[in-house]
């Protein structure tokens, strides 16, 4: 019996190609899915900062109006004082968990009034 075991350099280099093409689209489609777990997450935490300022307006009557800030790590939202200020790492300051997420634009004035969300009183 003269019979050689093993694979041809043919198979085994097709084996290759397959296995390159199927990673690079897994990939692409891990990379995906995180981006988009990201942005979840960045809405979440935000949505939660918001129902944070909503509940201590309430609370304690007081004025929470919401401002943007840039500075050289990324965007952030404030909450307290005249201008935001994105060092501050007081529970009144979001900044992003992940760095890639970018806002688009926040309403002017937007915030919450104290008792009742009444920014007038009458």
């Amino acid at each position: 019996m003269n019979r050689e075991h093993g694979y041809t350099l043919m198979e085994t280099l097709v084996t290759l190609t397959l296995m390159m093409i199927l990673s690079v689209g897994g990939l692409y489609g891990w990379q995906r899915w995180q981006q988009q777990q990201r942005l979840w997450q960045t809405a979440v935490q935000v949505r939660d900062f918001l129902l944070f300022l909503r509940d201590d307006a309430n609370a304690y009557n007081r004025d929470r109006v919401l401002r943007v800030g840039q500075d050289e790590v990324g965007w952030c939202l404030s909450a307290e004082g005249e201008g935001p200020d994105c060092a501050s790492g007081t529970s009144f300051t979001l900044r992003p968990r992940w760095p890639g997420i970018t806002l688009a634009g926040v309403t002017p004035g937007l915030g919450f009034y104290g008792l009742r969300s009444n920014r007038l009183g009458g």
